[in-house]
Formats: C-alpha cells, structure tokens, sequence
C-alpha cells in the first residue's frame, strides 16, 4: 500500500538519523516521493537528512540516476564536503555526466587541488562533445488573438549566460509582448553545466545557425520587417548589440538588461543612429557593466539619437523588480 508522506515524516527523521536504518525508506514506491521528502528537509535547513533520502533515492530508482547526482553536486557544495563532491564528480563523469566544473564560480576553492584539476579536465572534454553536437534552440510564441493575415512586430530574446530558454521565457514575457509580437526566445548550444549556456561574440556556429532562424520566422509568419526588436540580458546582451550595430540581420531597435558591450565602432554607432533605430537600457546602479552601458548610450545620444536608460537605485546585475513594467514601457516606445 502506498504511504503517504506526511504519516511518515516522524519516522523518517529517526531513519535519517541512523545511515543503516532504511527500513522506511524502502517504503516509498517511487523517486517522486522520496524527492518529496528530500526537498522539505532541505526547505526546513535539515541537508544532512536531504542528502541521505538523495542517495538512498540514486540507489533505488537508477532510472533518476542523473537527476539525483547533479541534486547530489549542489547539496556536498553548500556543506562544503570536498570529499564527497570529488567522489559525487567522479561517479557522474563515468557516466558521461556534465557539471561545468571549469566554468562554475562555486566551485573556485578546489582549483589547487590535483584531483580536481583532473576531473575539470574530463568535464571539459564531455562539455565540448556535448556542445558539438548541439544547435541554437529557440521556441516561437505568438500574440493573443494571433491572425495569419495580420502583420506583427518581431522581439527575439537572447537569455544571459549561465542561464537557459525556460529560464528567460517569463522573465520576458509581458503584457505587451503577449499581446503584440511575435516573440522568439532563443538558447546558446555551448554548455555551460548541465541545463545551462552561454553565448561567445564571433562564434561561427551561433552566427550561422542564428541567421538560419531569424530567415526561418520572417519566412514563417506574418512579420512587419520594420519592427524587429533584440531584447536580452547580459552577455546575450553582448550578441544583440553586436549583431544590431554591426547590421548582421536587419533590426530597429534594442531593449536589454545589464547588457555586457561589446567593442562597437563609431562608424556602427554612426550608422545605427542614421537609420533611426533606437535602443533602451535597463540596469543597476551597482552593475559591474554600467560605466560601459552609460558610454555606449551617452556616443547614441551625443549623435541626436534615440536612446533611453534605467538606473535602479540599488540593484547590480540582475532584473529589477518592476522589470515586466518597464519592458513594455520601452517596447512601446519602440513601436512608436
């Protein structure tokens, strides 16, 4: 018979307590219960009992191997069990697991230690197989009440590094883009862990692939050319600039978050404002890429030309908290 959580709990934290006594455990008739269990200790502080229901949860249910040791990964990493992490990394490169050990700040404190450099040297290899193969990923949503003989502006989303399409979806997805545009909410193929990516400026393969679905929607759907807009964040912020500025596909206007700048010329700057194109900034003011931000605005607006920026008192790089409100404030102002 199948035993509901909450009649057990009690008994669970005895089992925990005690590494060999799984009597209860077994009791559980799938890893979504037991995932259950381990997510209200971790919500309750209790990681020592959570790690205990993972690892007996990897043992059980092989089918969820993966999913339990990248759990596994996070939860040796907040308790600093070095150990366990090297032995957890180990267990899943055998498996041809990716963690992004190289590229992963937390994990800066095993960067002297020998064991770790010959694991990152693995994860590397496994990270590049898996990006090789690999494409640009993107999804289409279209606008309310949708019409095929209608025409709509075009908004293409770029998500930061570190990040993935499902991440950056809500994030950017507003009253006015719901109702407005055609929205294309794209995905890097470089791995960056094992559900995350990045984005590389002058990266043939993104190049090639972004020009193929940009040429793919026009195509499509019913799109007015003279309203195509890149939104994004930080380094897909870098993408967006350099393939509007540098006219790679042709687009009006920018609206970015924490935009990382990338090298743009003066005569790409002297072209964007002469065809009228305008670009919004919405930032921090303690992101560690404003100074750059305000520049490349201030070179906009000392050639005449239609910029806007958004300093949020207090935040660094990341969305503020009425950022839905001040996207469709900016995209708005682009369909002017």
């Amino acid at each position: 018979m199948k035993i509901k959580t909450t009649s057990v709990i009690a008994i669970i934290i005895i089992c925990v307590s005690n590494t060999t006594a799984f009597c209860q455990l077994d009791s559980f008739n799938s890893y979504e219960e037991l995932d259950s269990i381990a997510r209200e200790y971790f919500q309750s502080n209790n990681l020592d009992s959570a790690i205990v229901v993972r690892k007996y949860a990897r043992s059980k249910f092989q089918e969820h191997d993966m999913d339990a040791t990248y759990i596994l990964d996070y939860l040796f990493l907040i308790t600093k069990q070095d150990s366990l992490s090297l032995d957890n990394w180990d267990y899943g490169l055998k498996k041809r697991y990716f963690f992004g050990l190289s590229l992963n700040w937390n994990k800066n404190r095993f960067k002297d230690n020998p064991e770790f450099n010959r694991l990152a040297k693995i994860d590397k290899q496994i990270g590049d197989s898996l990006s090789n193969h690999a494409h640009v990923e993107y999804e289409v949503v279209l606008p309310t009440n949708y019409s095929p003989h209608k025409e709509y502006p075009l908004l293409f989303v770029f998500h930061g590094n570190n990040r993935n399409l499902l991440q950056s979806k809500p994030i950017w997805t507003s009253d006015v883009v719901k109702d407005k545009f055609i929205a294309v909410y794209l995905q890097s193929y470089i791995y960056m862990s094992k559900s995350a990516y990045q984005w590389k400026l002058d990266d043939e393969k993104t190049n090639k692939e972004f020009k193929e679905i940009y040429e793919q929607i026009i195509k499509q759907y019913p799109v007015n050319k003279s309203k195509v807009i890149f939104s994004a964040m930080s380094m897909g912020g870098s993408i967006a600039i350099d393939y509007a500025f540098n006219q790679f596909v042709p687009v009006s206007g920018l609206v970015l978050n924490c935009p990382v700048i990338p090298t743009i010329s003066d005569s790409s700057i002297n072209t964007f404002v002469a065809e009228n194109k305008k670009i919004a900034i919405i930032t921090g003011e303690n992101d560690w890429a404003l100074k750059k931000q305000q520049d490349l605005i201030n070179k906009v607006d000392g050639l005449d030309g239609n910029s806007k920026i958004c300093v949020n008192e207090g935040l660094g790089h990341q969305f503020a908290k009425d950022f839905s409100t001040l996207l469709d404030s900016y995209l708005n102002w682009m369909l002017e």
